[in-house]
């Protein structure tokens, strides 16, 4: 919860934190491995910038809204309270379903584009239903 503190609302408090999975960013690991027989030093810089853009991506669900922090040279950090989520969905490609992993959308009222994205995420099921049981809370 670093650096989250003094993004949160009075009385806001996390009810789930996590990460995108390591499966996520595979192609990249896969990459940089294959560059290490090459030239190891382009080899280990495209595994450690994958594994810093994989940790620095932190998703929150809280008991007001959805939160997506970037943190890696810069911080970005997007937001959605629930009475705003007008369409919450899923996708996985079949990679993304062997891995157990996903994306979860999340739409606002007023646009037809997708505002906050959790990618990566283990069983994106069970967090599609998380976000949709705070919205139905909220309502």
């Amino acid at each position: 919860m670093a650096g989250m503190s003094e993004e949160m609302h009075m009385g806001e408090k996390i009810e789930k934190e996590f990460s995108p999975s390591p499966w996520e960013y595979l192609g990249w690991y896969i990459l940089g491995g294959f560059l290490l027989f090459a030239w190891i030093i382009p080899g280990v810089i495209v595994i450690l910038i994958a594994e810093g853009i994989r940790r620095g991506n932190k998703y929150y669900i809280t008991n007001k809204r959805v939160i997506h922090q970037f943190t890696f040279l810069s911080r970005k950090t997007s937001s959605a309270q629930f009475d705003k989520l007008q369409d919450v969905h899923f996708t996985q490609n079949i990679i993304e379903r062997i891995f157990g992993i996903g994306k979860v959308h999340m739409n606002t009222a007023g646009t037809h584009l997708v505002e906050i994205v959790f990618k990566g995420v283990q069983n994106p099921v069970n967090v599609k239903r998380m976000v949709e049981h705070n919205m139905m809370r909220k309502k």
